[in-house]
Protein backbone atom coordinates (compact mmCIF):
# COMPACT_ATOMS: atom_id res chain seq x y z
CA UNK A 1 0.00 0.00 0.00
CA UNK A 2 1.33 3.33 -0.66
CA UNK A 3 0.91 6.32 1.79
CA UNK A 4 1.32 9.49 1.54
CA UNK A 5 5.04 10.84 3.39
CA UNK A 6 4.60 14.34 1.87
CA UNK A 7 2.37 16.94 0.52
CA UNK A 8 -1.34 16.25 0.31
CA UNK A 9 -4.43 15.55 -2.25
CA UNK A 10 -6.03 18.83 -1.08
CA UNK A 11 -9.10 16.65 -0.85
CA UNK A 12 -9.14 16.86 -4.67
CA UNK A 13 -10.84 13.01 -5.35
CA UNK A 14 -9.59 12.69 -8.35
CA UNK A 15 -6.63 12.81 -6.81
CA UNK A 16 -6.89 10.36 -4.53
CA UNK A 17 -8.25 7.81 -7.08
CA UNK A 18 -4.74 8.36 -8.97
CA UNK A 19 -2.68 7.96 -5.80
CA UNK A 20 -5.72 5.26 -4.99
CA UNK A 21 -4.81 3.41 -8.44
CA UNK A 22 -1.28 2.91 -7.94
CA UNK A 23 -2.12 0.14 -5.78
CA UNK A 24 -4.09 -1.51 -8.20
CA UNK A 25 -1.18 -1.23 -11.04
CA UNK A 26 -1.15 -4.23 -12.26
CA UNK A 27 -5.61 -4.62 -13.49
CA UNK A 28 -4.68 -1.52 -15.22
CA UNK A 29 -1.42 -2.24 -17.24
CA UNK A 30 -2.21 -5.25 -19.45
CA UNK A 31 0.96 -6.10 -21.55
CA UNK A 32 3.70 -5.27 -18.65
CA UNK A 33 5.12 -7.82 -17.28
CA UNK A 34 5.70 -7.08 -13.39
CA UNK A 35 5.29 -4.57 -11.44
CA UNK A 36 5.84 -1.32 -13.39
CA UNK A 37 7.09 0.50 -9.98
CA UNK A 38 9.54 -0.60 -8.02
CA UNK A 39 8.70 -1.69 -4.73
CA UNK A 40 9.64 0.59 -1.60
CA UNK A 41 10.62 3.53 -3.63
CA UNK A 42 9.55 6.94 -3.77
CA UNK A 43 6.86 7.85 -5.59
CA UNK A 44 6.13 11.55 -6.90
CA UNK A 45 2.78 12.18 -7.91
CA UNK A 46 1.81 15.51 -9.81
CA UNK A 47 -2.03 16.98 -11.06
CA UNK A 48 -2.42 19.93 -13.48
CA UNK A 49 -5.62 20.50 -14.72
CA UNK A 50 -6.98 21.56 -18.26
CA UNK A 51 -8.59 25.34 -19.10
CA UNK A 52 -11.62 26.87 -20.31
CA UNK A 53 -11.11 29.81 -22.89
CA UNK A 54 -14.03 32.88 -21.37
CA UNK A 55 -11.85 35.46 -23.24
CA UNK A 56 -9.16 36.27 -26.03
CA UNK A 57 -8.99 32.88 -27.65
CA UNK A 58 -6.45 33.01 -30.73
CA UNK A 59 -5.36 36.51 -29.22
CA UNK A 60 -2.86 34.22 -27.17
CA UNK A 61 -0.77 34.16 -30.04
CA UNK A 62 -0.86 37.68 -30.79
CA UNK A 63 -0.28 38.72 -27.05
CA UNK A 64 -3.61 40.20 -25.91
CA UNK A 65 -4.77 39.68 -22.77
CA UNK A 66 -6.91 36.80 -22.05
CA UNK A 67 -9.38 35.30 -19.49
CA UNK A 68 -9.16 31.91 -18.72
CA UNK A 69 -10.46 29.17 -16.09
CA UNK A 70 -9.05 25.82 -14.79
CA UNK A 71 -11.20 22.92 -15.71
CA UNK A 72 -12.08 20.12 -12.66
CA UNK A 73 -10.67 17.43 -15.60
CA UNK A 74 -6.57 16.84 -15.02
CA UNK A 75 -3.57 15.12 -15.87
CA UNK A 76 -1.92 13.30 -13.42
CA UNK A 77 1.42 11.69 -13.36
CA UNK A 78 3.40 9.42 -10.73
CA UNK A 79 7.49 9.35 -11.31
CA UNK A 80 9.94 6.91 -9.60
CA UNK A 81 13.56 7.49 -10.22
CA UNK A 82 15.38 4.50 -12.18
CA UNK A 83 18.95 3.51 -11.91
CA UNK A 84 20.79 3.75 -15.22
CA UNK A 85 19.53 5.95 -17.75
CA UNK A 86 16.51 4.32 -18.98
CA UNK A 87 13.10 6.64 -19.56
CA UNK A 88 10.27 3.97 -19.54
CA UNK A 89 6.54 6.16 -19.97
CA UNK A 90 3.10 4.38 -19.71
CA UNK A 91 0.09 6.27 -20.42
CA UNK A 92 -3.43 4.84 -19.50
CA UNK A 93 -6.49 4.91 -22.01
CA UNK A 94 -9.44 7.24 -20.52
CA UNK A 95 -11.42 4.11 -20.98
CA UNK A 96 -9.85 1.60 -18.79
CA UNK A 97 -10.60 -1.71 -21.36
CA UNK A 98 -7.79 0.00 -23.35
CA UNK A 99 -4.57 -1.17 -24.07
CA UNK A 100 -2.28 1.80 -22.42
CA UNK A 101 0.45 4.19 -24.41
CA UNK A 102 3.78 2.63 -23.76
CA UNK A 103 7.36 4.66 -24.29
CA UNK A 104 10.72 3.94 -24.13
CA UNK A 105 13.65 5.45 -24.26
CA UNK A 106 17.68 6.65 -23.12
CA UNK A 107 18.41 9.53 -21.87
CA UNK A 108 21.59 9.28 -23.44
CA UNK A 109 20.03 9.67 -26.88
CA UNK A 110 19.53 13.14 -26.00
CA UNK A 111 23.17 13.64 -25.39
CA UNK A 112 25.50 13.73 -28.58
CA UNK A 113 28.92 14.71 -28.23
CA UNK A 114 28.95 16.05 -24.28
CA UNK A 115 25.74 18.23 -25.66
CA UNK A 116 22.27 18.42 -25.44
CA UNK A 117 20.89 17.38 -28.89
CA UNK A 118 19.27 20.29 -30.72
CA UNK A 119 15.45 20.45 -30.80
CA UNK A 120 14.98 20.42 -34.69
CA UNK A 121 16.54 16.73 -33.91
CA UNK A 122 14.21 15.86 -31.08
CA UNK A 123 11.39 17.21 -33.45
CA UNK A 124 12.29 14.67 -36.09
CA UNK A 125 13.11 11.98 -33.79
CA UNK A 126 9.32 12.26 -32.13
CA UNK A 127 7.58 12.75 -35.99
CA UNK A 128 9.07 9.79 -37.56
CA UNK A 129 6.52 7.89 -36.05
CA UNK A 130 2.84 9.01 -35.65
CA UNK A 131 1.62 6.52 -33.51
CA UNK A 132 4.93 7.42 -30.10
CA UNK A 133 4.45 11.36 -31.32
CA UNK A 134 2.51 11.90 -28.04
CA UNK A 135 5.72 10.84 -25.97
CA UNK A 136 7.23 14.47 -27.09
CA UNK A 137 4.91 15.93 -24.37
CA UNK A 138 6.64 14.21 -22.02
CA UNK A 139 10.26 13.17 -22.79
CA UNK A 140 10.33 16.38 -24.01
CA UNK A 141 10.26 18.10 -20.65
CA UNK A 142 13.87 16.48 -19.88
CA UNK A 143 15.60 17.91 -23.33
CA UNK A 144 14.19 21.33 -22.45
CA UNK A 145 15.74 21.15 -19.10
CA UNK A 146 18.71 20.00 -20.42
CA UNK A 147 19.12 22.71 -22.93
CA UNK A 148 16.98 25.46 -21.10
CA UNK A 149 18.54 25.02 -17.68
CA UNK A 150 21.60 23.07 -17.71
CA UNK A 151 20.65 19.92 -15.75
CA UNK A 152 22.47 16.24 -16.27
CA UNK A 153 20.43 13.55 -15.31
CA UNK A 154 22.32 10.75 -13.55
CA UNK A 155 19.17 8.80 -13.83
CA UNK A 156 16.62 7.33 -15.91
CA UNK A 157 12.68 7.32 -14.75
CA UNK A 158 9.73 5.84 -14.69
CA UNK A 159 6.72 8.03 -15.16
CA UNK A 160 2.99 6.65 -15.07
CA UNK A 161 0.38 9.14 -16.69
CA UNK A 162 -3.36 9.09 -16.56
CA UNK A 163 -5.42 12.38 -17.61
CA UNK A 164 -9.06 12.70 -17.57
CA UNK A 165 -8.55 15.96 -19.88
CA UNK A 166 -10.54 15.52 -23.51
CA UNK A 167 -7.71 15.59 -26.15
CA UNK A 168 -8.59 17.65 -29.23
CA UNK A 169 -11.95 19.32 -27.54
CA UNK A 170 -9.92 22.47 -26.79
CA UNK A 171 -9.22 22.51 -23.51
CA UNK A 172 -5.58 22.17 -23.16
CA UNK A 173 -5.26 18.94 -22.80
CA UNK A 174 -1.42 19.04 -23.75
CA UNK A 175 -0.62 21.98 -21.59
CA UNK A 176 -2.04 20.11 -18.87
CA UNK A 177 0.11 16.72 -19.26
CA UNK A 178 3.24 19.02 -20.01
CA UNK A 179 2.94 20.92 -16.55
CA UNK A 180 2.16 17.76 -14.85
CA UNK A 181 5.45 15.81 -15.82
CA UNK A 182 7.53 19.21 -15.58
CA UNK A 183 6.25 19.35 -12.11
CA UNK A 184 7.02 15.77 -11.71
CA UNK A 185 10.85 15.20 -13.21
CA UNK A 186 11.19 18.92 -10.88
CA UNK A 187 10.11 17.18 -7.88
CA UNK A 188 11.76 13.50 -8.52
CA UNK A 189 14.78 15.65 -9.54
CA UNK A 190 15.15 18.16 -6.52
CA UNK A 191 14.96 21.21 -9.66
CA UNK A 192 13.59 24.38 -8.41
CA UNK A 193 10.59 26.23 -10.55
CA UNK A 194 7.90 28.67 -10.05
CA UNK A 195 5.24 28.43 -11.78
CA UNK A 196 5.49 30.70 -14.07
CA UNK A 197 8.94 29.14 -15.43
CA UNK A 198 7.57 25.77 -15.40
CA UNK A 199 4.62 27.21 -17.80
CA UNK A 200 7.45 28.77 -19.91
CA UNK A 201 9.09 25.35 -20.08
CA UNK A 202 6.08 23.64 -21.23
CA UNK A 203 5.70 25.96 -23.67
CA UNK A 204 9.23 25.29 -25.45
CA UNK A 205 8.03 21.70 -24.74
CA UNK A 206 5.12 21.98 -27.50
CA UNK A 207 6.39 24.24 -29.61
CA UNK A 208 10.10 22.80 -30.21
CA UNK A 209 9.92 19.70 -29.25
CA UNK A 210 6.42 18.21 -30.31
CA UNK A 211 6.61 20.88 -32.63
CA UNK A 212 3.02 22.25 -32.32
CA UNK A 213 2.70 26.09 -32.65
CA UNK A 214 1.14 27.92 -29.84
CA UNK A 215 1.13 30.85 -26.94
CA UNK A 216 1.82 30.67 -23.84
CA UNK A 217 -2.08 31.09 -22.13
CA UNK A 218 -2.99 27.08 -21.98
CA UNK A 219 0.60 26.39 -20.02
CA UNK A 220 0.23 29.24 -17.89
CA UNK A 221 -3.31 28.57 -16.48
CA UNK A 222 -2.53 24.66 -16.15
CA UNK A 223 0.37 25.80 -14.12
CA UNK A 224 -0.55 29.15 -12.41
CA UNK A 225 -4.73 29.20 -12.17
CA UNK A 226 -6.60 28.51 -9.33
CA UNK A 227 -9.52 26.81 -8.97
CA UNK A 228 -13.38 28.62 -9.27
CA UNK A 229 -10.92 31.92 -9.97
CA UNK A 230 -10.38 33.29 -13.46
CA UNK A 231 -6.86 34.13 -14.28
CA UNK A 232 -6.32 37.35 -16.07
CA UNK A 233 -3.22 37.25 -18.36
CA UNK A 234 -1.46 39.23 -20.79
CA UNK A 235 -0.05 36.67 -23.12
CA UNK A 236 3.01 38.43 -24.35
CA UNK A 237 4.89 39.01 -22.10
CA UNK A 238 3.15 36.31 -20.01
CA UNK A 239 1.86 38.72 -17.60
CA UNK A 240 -0.61 37.22 -14.56
CA UNK A 241 -2.33 40.49 -14.23
CA UNK A 242 -5.11 39.51 -11.68
CA UNK A 243 -7.09 36.52 -10.17
CA UNK A 244 -10.80 36.67 -10.03
CA UNK A 245 -12.89 34.77 -7.77
CA UNK A 246 -16.01 33.47 -9.75
CA UNK A 247 -19.76 34.50 -7.42
CA UNK A 248 -20.91 31.94 -5.87
CA UNK A 249 -24.17 31.70 -7.37
CA UNK A 250 -22.50 32.01 -11.04
CA UNK A 251 -21.59 28.83 -12.76
CA UNK A 252 -19.06 28.24 -15.71
CA UNK A 253 -19.71 25.76 -18.42
CA UNK A 254 -17.69 24.78 -21.57
CA UNK A 255 -20.40 23.12 -25.10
Amino acid sequence: MHRIVSGTTHGLADTESFVGLLDRLPEHLPGVEGAFFRPGRELFVTRAPGRLDLMGGIADYSGALVLELPIAAAAHVALQLEEGDALTVVSLASDERAAPRRYEMSLADFVRAGEPVSYADARERFAADAARHWAAYVAGAFLVLMRERGYVFDRGARLLIRSEVPEGKGVSSSAALEVAVMRAVAAGYGINLSPRETALLCQRVENLVAGAPCGMMDQITAACGEADRLLALLCQPGELRESLRLPPELAVWGI
